[in-house]
């Protein structure tokens, strides 16, 4: 019979185990795939047709902040029109449907997350909240999609949240503010309202300063923590048609190099403000067909092994164990995602 110190040690660290597995956010399958966020002012009825049904974008963000100015009511509700519009008529296909409201400080009372909610949110995929600062924010935020779910009879939890870290006190919290809410779905980095946050005096904005990729590193590890992807800050040179051949071309590889940079502190996608950067965030944080086909034979390899009774496998000279299983399930959840594994590949590997 268990000893009673056995017992309570059993009852105590289960309930640690369900607590560590409850912060993991399981996302379904289309959520993995946010390689390019493309966004555009929801002002421009224009803008906003070409982006939900011709870019090639892994996910849409209609903007209500940035793109409208302050205290104008009347481009704030063409602006919200255009959403729902571009909700209910337009064909998005895969792409995910996101909106972008104004922060906490310009709408206390969630209007513009309400507005749209109530006439298209059976439509709505998410949205990315701007200039958050504290946990609190986000379950704020949360509580209001809550209520309005429930009022309109929408799947509980359906709409996702992605959560903008634009500064010093939300890089502080942001592992906090990436387990406030069960509906996270991503954390995107604002680099340059970040910058100014950082209040430097006669230093000029760089994507490659050490105070940067430090902010980059935290919230890479912050999305880690919770399974959801971190998504990386927009390139502002943009290979505009205005500027010559050469300025474009230096632009679009300025981009390439922010996003293979990001790449490799962990970030799984870039925003964007035009096609031509949608294309490159695509090419940088596509999954390469050896990833995958890497990733299946280990993955075989290391089943073969645990059925054998063993709890590694060697390939290629070299050991591979459960650390090394994880490192490549990774990988064939989002190849899964992409429709890159078959029902019957994914089954074999316990993928569905």
């Amino acid at each position: 019979m268990p000893h009673s110190i056995e017992l309570a040690a059993r009852e105590r660290n289960l309930r640690l185990i369900a607590a560590d597995e409850a912060r993991e956010r399981r996302l379904p399958p289309k959520y993995l795939l946010q390689m390019a966020h493309l966004t555009t002012p929801a002002t421009v009825a224009k803008y906003v047709d070409a982006a939900c049904t011709r870019s090639a974008a892994s996910l849409v963000m209609l903007d209500l902040e940035d793109s409208i100015p302050r205290g104008d009511d009347a481009l704030l509700h063409a602006g919200r029109d255009n959403v729902v519009r571009a909700l209910l008529d337009l064909d998005w296909g895969r792409r995910l449907r996101f909106f972008r409201p104004r922060g906490l400080r310009l709408d206390p009372g969630h209007t513009d997350i309400v507005d749209i909610v109530t006439r298209a949110g059976a439509r709505l995929d998410g949205l990315v909240y701007p200039k958050v600062e504290s946990a609190a924010e986000v379950a704020s935020v949360d509580a209001t999609l809550t209520a309005l779910e429930a009022e309109q009879g929408l799947t509980p939890g359906g709409i996702r949240l992605e959560v903008l870290i634009e500064s010093v006190g939300a890089e502080e919290q942001a592992f906090e503010i990436a387990r406030s809410s069960s509906r996270l779905a991503g954390l995107v980095f604002g680099a340059f309202d970040y910058w100014s946050s950082l209040r430097m005096v006669g230093e000029r904005y760089r994507s490659d300063h050490p105070l940067i990729d430090d902010a980059r590193a935290r919230i890479a590890k912050a999305a880690a923590s919770v399974g959801v992807p971190a998504i990386a800050e927009m390139t502002l040179n943009f290979p505009t048609r205005g500027k010559p051949e050469a300025e474009q071309q230096a632009a679009l590889a300025e981009c390439r190099r922010d996003a293979e940079h990001a790449r490799s502190l962990g970030f799984r996608g870039k925003w964007t403000g035009i096609p031509a950067q949608t294309e490159v965030a695509l090419e940088v944080f596509s999954l390469p067909d050896a990833v995958v086909e890497e990733a299946v034979r280990a993955a075989r390899a290391f089943l073969a092994a645990e059925r054998a009774g063993r709890g590694a496998a060697i390939l290629d000279g070299k050991m591979h164990d459960r650390a090394n299983d994880r490192v490549h399930r990774v990988a064939l959840e989002t190849a899964f995602a992409l429709g890159r594994l078959d029902e019957e590949t994914a089954k074999e590997l316990g993928l569905s």
